[in-house]
């Protein structure tokens, strides 16, 4: 038995510089180590993508809605169900199923507090009339007696790539929350019946 081992290590000695000078291989090692990260890479990229042309609708969603509702001095509750619902295809071709808009348009006091004058929502319950605004405005866009328009839209994107990392990331996607201000175009309030 030792003898076999004693040639068994000869046999490697003598083997060990022939295989030090052999590259034939090396090119398809090298493929091999570096693939899983390259394909990594690759669908990293691609989620990434989704995630930003996402967000950039949810933006755009967030900003035309609001500016649809500043441009009009009075709205009805089915014409503002109309206009958010139509918003809501501005995400497509990803599911909308998720997607969350309100519109508040807030009375300011001199005091600078910002409190719901009328709202609605799609997808989700509207602010309560009365109630102090969820979101503070800013003060540069405050002006006692003039009404802000503020839009918000939440949404989560879950993609395959987060999906599969929500075992340790501890989150199940792209969770967007985006608000405007717009003040009213007309006059410095927005009727709604």
């Amino acid at each position: 038995m030792m003898r076999r081992s004693q040639s068994f290590f000869r046999f490697a000695r003598s083997l060990a510089p022939h295989l030090m000078r052999d590259r034939s291989a090396a090119s398809g090692v090298e493929f091999a180590l570096v693939l899983p990260i390259l394909v990594m890479l690759l669908f990293g990229t691609v989620d990434l993508g989704h995630a930003l042309t996402v967000s950039r609708k949810i933006d755009e969603i967030a900003s035309s809605t609001g500016d649809m509702i500043s441009q009009q001095g009075s709205w009805t509750k089915s014409d503002v169900a109309k206009l958010l619902s139509g918003a809501s295809f501005i995400l497509q071709p990803y599911e909308t199923t998720g997607l969350t808009i309100t519109v508040a348009v807030d009375d300011i006091a001199k005091s600078g507090s910002a409190t719901v004058n009328w709202s609605a929502a799609l997808n989700t319950s509207a602010l309560n009339s009365g109630s102090a605004s969820t979101i503070e405005v800013p003060s540069e866009i405050q002006d006692d007696g003039v009404q802000v328009v503020l839009t918000r839209v939440q949404y989560t994107l879950t993609t395959p790539v987060s999906a599969f990392f929500s075992n340790f990331t501890g989150q199940n996607g792209y969770s967007f929350d985006r608000h405007y201000f717009n003040r009213p175009r007309v006059g410095d309030t927005i009727t709604y019946n």
